[in-house]
This record gives C-alpha cells, sequence and structure tokens, in this order.
C-alpha cells in the first residue's frame, strides 16, 4: 500500500497525505484503515487501479465514488448530474442569515442532487418544498437522496422546466442555474467540460439565458414578502443590473462568495 500510495503521490503531483485521501476515497475506507490490512485482496486492488485509471482521464472523483460532500450530508451522485460546490454550501449560509422569516414554501429550480432543497428543509424544517429539475437523471439521483435523509414528507419532486405546472406562490425561489457565458466553456477544467452536464452549466451567450427567464417568470410566483436567491457569476452583475430595471425589480442586492467575488442574487 505505501508503494501504491507513492505512485498516487507522484503520478498526480501531489501530497502524500492528499494521496491517502485520494486512495482511501476511492476504497470508500476511513484514511487512518489504509495501511491496517496488509495487502489488498487481488480484486480490489485491480478495482482501485481501474478507479486510478479513470481519475488520471479527469473524471471527478465524485462520479467514480458515486459519493459527495455537501455540508453535513453525504449524497448519492452519478454521472450526468452537476456535482455541488464549496460555493452552494457558502450559498445556504447567506440565505439563513438573510431570510428573515421562516419560510412555509420553498422552491427550488434545478435541483440537480437535491442538495439545496436538502440542506433548506433541514434549516426550515417547517416548509415544504418543491425541488424542479428537467433532467430525468437529476430527478432520480435527488429521489435517492432525499429518501436517504428521510425527507419525502417534506420536499416533492417535480420534473418540469421552470415554472411549468407550478401555480402556488412562495415565500423563497432558490437556484444555483447554469451560468457560465457559452464563450467561457472551453477554459473550464476537463474534468467539466468533458463530464458534467453542459445543460447545468452552459448559461448560453452572456451566461443569463436561464437567469433572465428564472427573475422575469419568478417574481409572480412570489408571495408579498417573498425573496429570490440565485447562485450568478461575477462577470453578468452589470447584465443583471439592466435586466432587473428592465423587469422593475427595485428591491435586489449582490453577495460575494469566499474568495470575494460576487456570486449571489438576491430579489425581495
Amino acid at each position: 500500500m505505501k508503494e501504491l500510495i507513492a505512485q498516487v503521490s507522484k503520478d498526480f503531483k501531489i501530497a502524500r497525505g492528499e494521496a491517502e485521501l485520494i486512495v482511501a476515497s476511492l476504497l470508500d475506507q476511513p484514511r487512518f484503515e489504509i495501511y491496517l490490512n496488509g495487502k489488498i485482496d487481488r480484486n480490489l486492488m485491480k478495482i482501485l487501479k481501474l478507479k486510478l485509471i479513470q481519475l488520471r482521464k479527469g473524471v471527478p472523483i465524485e462520479y467514480i465514488t458515486k459519493k459527495v460532500q455537501f455540508l453535513n450530508y453525504l449524497l448519492r451522485i452519478y454521472p450526468g448530474v452537476f456535482i455541488p460546490r464549496l460555493e452552494t454550501e457558502y450559498f445556504i449560509e447567506l440565505i439563513t442569515k438573510i431570510v428573515k422569516t421562516r419560510p412555509h414554501k420553498i422552491l427550488e429550480i434545478g435541483t440537480g442532487s437535491g442538495a439545496l432543497s436538502i440542506a433548506l428543509a433541514h434549516i426550515f424544517p417547517q416548509s415544504m418544498i418543491i425541488a424542479t429539475d428537467i433532467c430525468r437523471n437529476a430527478i432520480n439521483c435527488a429521489q435517492e437522496n432525499i429518501q436517504n435523509c428521510d425527507l419525502m414528507n417534506q420536499i416533492q419532486l417535480l420534473r418540469t422546466d421552470m415554472f411549468e405546472g407550478i401555480s402556488t406562490k412562495f415565500d423563497l425561489i432558490v437556484s444555483n442555474p447554469p451560468y457560465i457565458p457559452h464563450s467561457r466553456l472551453k477554459q473550464l477544467p476537463s474534468s467539466v467540460k468533458n463530464y458534467e452536464p453542459m445543460a447545468a452549466i452552459d448559461g448560453g451567450k452572456d451566461g443569463v439565458q436561464f437567469i433572465g427567464r428564472l427573475i422575469t417568470y419568478g417574481v409572480d410566483f412570489l408571495n408579498a414578502d417573498g425573496m429570490i436567491a440565485i447562485e450568478i457569476d461575477e462577470e453578468e452583475v452589470i447584465i443583471l443590473r439592466k435586466l432587473l430595471e428592465r423587469c422593475k425589480v427595485k428591491s435586489y442586492f449582490f453577495k460575494k462568495d469566499l474568495f470575494g467575488r460576487f456570486r449571489y442574487l438576491f430579489i425581495e
């Protein structure tokens, strides 16, 4: 095992500790256990080496292990479903600070793995949540995670495009939509552009194709004291200000992420 760890460290140009974490994740074992069993079973070693080959090709480790850590939740994740990021964890933190009255009805547009809705369900246990996505793979993945978290009575899944089939109003509408401008897709890491779903990433020409629809129609689905919270790209702030003015939205503000970049839009 020591030789394998050293090889992984060399191949990926990472510290030994990072190599241990990768191998432990691929073996689905705690890091401290990987040295305890002496030699690994031959078949298990073959599987491990195949997984390392996938990793070298750029396949995200989350798709290999079928797991992703989001806040305190260990969720299932499958190829074709967007992998939740650190920025979305901070998005949750901001929402809990900014939303003054506890929402009774929450709508998530584009739920993916269900991570956002699952976190909000724990933060606002009295709320009823509708989580939508147009992708069947995403809905299936979210359903598994919601069931594993025992939240089927609180979160309703709906496979639909945006607000189609929705007739009620909400206290909170949240979304981490596709927002990368089409021109910047080529600049994304290969692990993203070659493996993650483009439908969850490509925001169109200016990056606001999806966000524009979300704002334009979303305000009609808000209760009087409701709020829309959207994850965005910093380069879209000027475009979004003009869009908000055209939609006659007067009360809104942008918030920065942990790296000091404008990443979130809140509409009151």
